[in-house]
C-alpha cells in the first residue's frame, strides 16, 4: 500500500528529476543563444564602401565605384543600388561580388580572380620583374668587362731599349743646347 509518506517521496523524486532536466534544457538553450550571438558579432557587417572599392565603375572612368568622380554617374548609382540591396538581404562580401559578376561579368572586378586565364594577371608581373632584373645583371656585367679590358689596353706597351737610349741621347743634346 502506498502511504502518504511514500507518495511524497515519489513526488519529490519526480520533481527533482524534472527540475534537473529543466535546468539542463535551460543551460543548453542559453549556450545555443550565446553561441549564435557570438557568431553574429564575429561576422563583420559588410558596408557599401568595402564592396564598392573592389568593383569597377562601368561608365568608362576606369576607376572603382567608390572613386568615380562623376556626380551624375548612372552606372555608379546602379551598382551602388545593387550592392545596397544585397547588403539588405544579408549577403556577405563574396556573395555580393558573385552577384555583380553574374550581372556584369568578370570585367567589373577590380582584381581579377586568380584562376584560369586571369591567373596570368597575377603571375606575369612577377615573371617580368625577374626577367628584367636578370637582364640588368647581365648588361652590367658586360659593361664591367668592357671597361676593364679598355683599361688594360690603355697601358703603354713596353719600349725597346734601343729606342729608349736614342730618346735619352736626344734629350741630353737638347739640354746642352738650351744651356
Amino acid at each position: 500500500m502506498l502511504s502518504s509518506r511514500n507518495v511524497r517521496r515519489a513526488v519529490q523524486s519526480a520533481s527533482r528529476k524534472r527540475s534537473g532536466w529543466a535546468l539542463l534544457a535551460a543551460f543548453t538553450g542559453g549556450l545555443l543563444i550565446a553561441t549564435a550571438c557570438a557568431r553574429a558579432a564575429a561576422q563583420p557587417k559588410v558596408t557599401l564602401e568595402q564592396v564598392s572599392s573592389k568593383v569597377y565603375c562601368l561608365c568608362g572612368c576606369a576607376t572603382t565605384v567608390d572613386r568615380c568622380s562623376d556626380l551624375h554617374c548612372k552606372a555608379k548609382a546602379e551598382i551602388e543600388g545593387i550592392i545596397t540591396q544585397d547588403i539588405a538581404k544579408g549577403m556577405d562580401e563574396p556573395a555580393i561580388l558573385r552577384d555583380l559578376v553574374n550581372r556584369f561579368g568578370v570585367r567589373i572586378l577590380a582584381a581579377p580572380p586568380a584562376k584560369g586565364f586571369d591567373l596570368l594577371a597575377w603571375v606575369l608581373p612577377g615573371v617580368a620583374l625577374a626577367l628584367g632584373l636578370t637582364l640588368v645583371v647581365v648588361v652590367v656585367r658586360r659593361w664591367r668587362r668592357k671597361v676593364s679590358s679598355a683599361a688594360e689596353s690603355d697601358r703603354t706597351p713596353p719600349v725597346d731599349d734601343k729606342i729608349l737610349a736614342a730618346v735619352e741621347d736626344e734629350m741630353k743634346k737638347m739640354d746642352s743646347l738650351t744651356r
